[in-house]
């Protein structure tokens, strides 16, 4: 997929003065815009203002063009505020560097967990984990708790041990637990292994892309992500994204796949319109919407996974 560069209307009779004092105020502005508009989806919700993009920033695209009558601006991939949330992690693609202190979070007393005082996760998974649980007691449909979070390096090793369970476990560096974005949801009373057969579980498994989050290792897909099914490992990726892996049935290296083969692509939910779409930096840059609130994640094989949405 090629990258377009925008046709920028130029006009004349700017006083030097005035175009120099905008074009440093424009600098200033957008930079803070873009560390904190990006920072995460819940800047972005079904509830957002209809947005109004005036014809003298509406972009002219070819008919191959990357997204028709999207207006799009070049960033630096340093002023980009990366969720992480869509970043593959499996046996070919080891976790990212461990995520920022700040955002690993004690889940404990947010969330019931197996061990009150080593239980971690990021802060974005944490949220939509207590709201699935919230849910769940609301509706009666279990007793749920977290049983694993996030893990470091160390702590990985130690369960991978000599690989004798590598249907379930991966190597050292190469667990999504890495991330804090993963958790392992079980319920009392109830086996892990025994979970797929109850009640329990198949409401999990049917609701959890409601809060942002997906069941990483369905059943009869271990050729693809490389671990057997595991009906309690849960995976955060944000509502939009789950939602669309949901109504396709996508495991995460399809969805990642199928975005990367598209180039993008956009759907209606709720009287809105989601546009999602891949970049690959070029010279340090990428394009983004202009004007609009994004959220942008790595996928983890050198490319940016961007989501916007207009009413």
């Amino acid at each position: 997929m090629r990258n377009r560069r925008r046709r920028i209307r130029r006009r004349r009779g700017c006083a030097p003065r005035v175009f120099v004092l905008f074009a440093i105020l424009l600098t200033l502005g957008f930079g803070v815009y873009a560390m904190v508009a990006n920072n995460d989806e819940d800047y972005i919700n079904e509830e957002a203002e209809d947005y109004y993009i005036p014809d003298e920033y509406t972009q002219a695209y070819e008919e191959d063009a990357l997204i028709p009558s999207l207006p799009l601006t070049p960033i630096s991939t340093h002023q980009i505020i990366d969720t992480g949330y869509l970043a593959l992690v499996n046996h070919n693609h080891p976790a990212p560097a461990e995520p920022d202190p700040a955002l690993i979070a004690q889940a404990w007393p947010t969330v019931a967990v197996s061990r009150i005082d080593d239980m971690f996760l990021h802060q974005s998974a944490l949220r939509a984990v207590s709201e699935m649980f919230t849910s769940a007691r609301e509706l009666d449909a279990g007793a749920f708790f977290v049983s694993s979070g996030f893990r470091d390096f160390y702590r990985q090793a130690y369960l991978y041990g000599d690989g004798g369970n590598s249907d379930y476990i991966m190597p050292p560096g190469f667990s999504e637990h890495h991330t804090g974005l993963a958790a392992d949801i079980l319920v009392v009373g109830i086996g892990m292994h025994e979970l797929a057969d109850t009640t329990e579980g198949r409401w999990m498994a049917a609701n959890s892309y409601r809060y942002g989050l997906i069941l990483r290792y369905p059943e009869g897909t271990q050729h693809i992500t490389g671990i057997a099914f595991e009906p309690w490992h849960l995976r955060y990726v944000g509502r939009i994204h789950a939602y669309y892996m949901m109504q396709n049935n996508f495991v995460l290296e399809e969805y990642i796949d199928y975005i990367h083969n598209r180039g993008y692509f956009s759907f209606e939910k709720n009287g809105y319109t989601h546009y999602i779409f891949h970049q690959v930096p070029e010279g340090g840059m990428i394009y983004v919407p202009e004007g609009l609130d994004f959220v942008a994640s790595s996928d983890n094989k050198g490319g940016y996974i961007i989501w916007t949405t207009l009413s």
